[in-house]
């Protein structure tokens, strides 16, 4: 028997990792736009749930990104990426992912969906004999609930404490989707849970991962509009009118539909480079973006001479209005044609204000800021190990992890070492230090 010679490994090798890519590739591409066959969803008690955000989600973010870069850098000769800005969305990705572990060890939502259904569901759905019809229902139930709890982030003062900083990003492009506000987990879930009265929790688990991830692509402006696709799902052509101020509208998740029936659609007839709050953030800070509307809230009732109780209930008013509206008829509507018959498909021109632009970094700053990144994403890391880790080893691990954000963002908007930012850089070594076990076993 001959021997395999070095470069038939070799090529071997190589095919074999090709074909894992693609294979990857493919899946992902899958997972991105909701295209998982039904049978791989129909997960019944006790099956685990993979991760899909991990497996292929933040490889998807990443090679859509590059695209969108190379697109806009060859074909539309513009430059949709500015370095602060990029940094700002993925340092608001991190900080909520930082929340969603933490709030996994100590409150973790999943335990009550897993409660509900095996504690006070009416219907026990075999998801694994009738996967369609589970399919149509789930898809169907969890948009439904998303369209409300996006709704309700814009309409009340405490939604849009933790909703904000989303809409803070002045350019347009797919690491906004990154940019996401850290408690905002904290609330929507909630409106996906009436589903656990019928399907099992897994089930609604990584359907709820599906409806997160069809999101990131609708965040760009390379999109104009996509003809009868329109319709029924949610676009770019949709979501811009969304984050173009004040964005009470489009709430949807992957289907227009909701907008169209409940009356909260606006039509996108001219394209504007035009994003952002109202009032403009100011920072890329993702830590003070995540507090500047609880401030703007305690700032209102002190100077007022509020309580503790007016605040509270100030926090659950409204700062937006929608009527309660039902109208199919709305479906069957075409939209606003483009203003002067311009293509939806022609980028925007000059800006409409001017954007924030933070400090102007050289190639050691972007350095140093990127260092700072990778700072806070090991404590990520570290705080979404097995839980048999000691607690407060993991709140040092957070802490870290916010400590380098919010030195991250410091940066960004002032460039200059200065005695806060250094105080902040090694108060987060610290904290990381204690969380590896550094110091003596005692102190962890």
């Amino acid at each position: 028997m001959q021997e395999a010679k070095p470069s038939q490994c070799t090529h071997h090798t190589m095919r074999t990792a090709a074909c894992k890519a693609a294979n990857w590739f493919v899946e992902g591409t899958q997972c991105m736009f909701y295209l998982l066959p039904p049978k791989r969803l129909s997960l019944s008690k006790g099956d685990k749930v993979p991760n899909l955000i991990s497996s292929h989600g933040f490889g998807m973010f990443l090679v859509m990104i590059v695209t969108e870069i190379a697109v806009g850098a060859c074909v539309a000769q513009k430059s949709l990426y500015r370095f602060n800005d990029l940094m700002a969305s993925i340092s608001s990705g991190t900080c909520q992912q930082l929340f969603v572990a933490l709030m996994a060890k100590f409150a973790d939502p999943k335990a009550t969906f897993r409660f509900v259904n095996e504690r006070c569901k009416l219907v026990d759905f075999d998801v694994k004999g009738k996967p369609l019809l589970a399919w149509i229902f789930l898809f169907l139930g969890i948009d439904l609930g998303y369209y409300w709890a996006h709704r309700s982030l814009h309409v009340l003062h405490v939604g849009w404490a933790a909703h904000s900083a989303h809409h803070a990003g002045e350019d347009y492009n797919l690491a906004t989707a990154l940019r996401q506000g850290a408690l905002q987990p904290a609330m929507t879930w909630l409106f996906a849970l009436p589903l656990a009265l019928f399907f099992p929790a897994e089930s609604i688990q990584i359907h709820l991962q599906l409806n997160t991830l069809y999101q990131f692509w609708i965040h760009t402006e390379l999109c104009g509009r996509l003809g009868p696709l329109e319709y029924v799902f949610n676009t770019p052509f949709h979501h811009r009118m969304h984050h173009r101020p004040p964005g009470n509208c489009n709430y949807g998740g992957v289907l227009v539909i909701w907008d169209r029936l409940f009356r909260t659609y606006e039509t996108e007839t001219e394209r504007l480079d035009y994003f952002g709050l109202a009032q403009p953030a100011g920072t890329f800070n993702a830590v003070d973006l995540n507090l500047q509307h609880w401030r703007k809230m305690g700032r209102f009732h002190l100077l007022r001479g509020g309580c503790f109780w007016q605040l509270l209930r100030s926090s659950v008013s409204k700062r937006a209005s929608h009527k309660l509206a039902w109208s199919p008829g709305e479906l069957l509507q075409s939209y606003d044609a483009m203003a002067e018959d311009k293509s939806s498909w022609s980028l925007p021109g000059k800006e409409v204000r001017p954007k924030y632009g933070g400090a102007e970094l050289q190639l050691m700053g972007k350095a140093a800021a990127i260092a700072m990144f990778l700072g806070a994403f090991l404590c990520l890391q570290r705080v979404g190990k097995p839980a048999d880790r000691p607690k407060l080893q993991l709140l040092c691990a957070a802490a870290g992890g916010f400590t380098w954000l919010h030195a991250l963002g410091d940066f960004l908007d002032t460039g200059t070492y200065h005695s806060s930012l250094v105080g902040q850089l090694c108060l987060a070594a610290a904290f990381t230090s204690l969380d590896m076990g550094l110091f003596p076993r005692g102190q962890t």
